[in-house]
């Protein structure tokens, strides 16, 4: 046999046949696709559902979290609404109070010569009668006594207590005077 073959139809024909052939060519390639996108549509439909429930889970999630978070704030915004409020009555407190700073400033206005101020300790008293402990160091006992007679002789200072053991020595008395009293000046 002849590897040669003839065409003997018209080319009328030859070209009917091969738009035919090409045609059908063409609609089998397209349903071939078409059923592919067909299939993968179809297989995209359970990873579709499995995340649009997932979604559905997370947002759930975050509107219970979101929930719980509010609570948490409110509950953070009372605590802090209570330290507030304990902040101010102790503020509104200490205005009222006597401070240690104009006690020791009123103190360290008395004249006190020949008196050598080495410590001063203020101790504040919920009941309005404050103690304040002066130590230091007399050059006499005469000055000793005029600075505490001018101490006991201040407005706001109730009482002193200078023990009668601090006059044993004549020069270089060493003290501790305790005085009691508002100490508002």
């Amino acid at each position: 046999m002849s590897r040669e073959l003839t065409n003997l139809l018209p080319p009328e024909k030859r070209r009917a046949f091969t738009r035919e052939y090409f045609m059908r060519l063409a609609t089998v390639t397209l349903s071939l696709f078409g059923v592919a996108i067909l299939m993968g549509a179809a297989m995209l439909v359970p990873p579709y559902l499995a995340f649009s429930q997932e979604l559905r889970v997370k947002e759930a999630d975050l509107a219970r979290l979101n929930a719980l978070l509010d609570n948490a704030q409110e509950k953070e915004v009372g605590e802090r609404l209570t330290r507030l409020s304990d902040d101010v009555e102790h503020l509104s407190r200490l205005k009222t109070q006597s401070s240690g700073t104009s006690a020791v400033r009123a103190v360290l206005a008395v004249p006190h010569e020949d008196i050598r101020i080495t410590h001063i300790a203020f101790t504040p008293s919920p009941d309005g009668t404050h103690t304040m402990n002066i130590s230091g160091t007399a050059g006499t006992r005469s000055a000793l006594q005029n600075y505490d007679q001018a101490l006991a002789a201040l407005p706001f200072i109730e009482a002193t207590n200078l023990p009668i053991s601090t006059y044993a020595k004549e020069i270089d008395l060493e003290f501790i005077i305790t005085l009691t009293g508002p100490f508002t000046p």
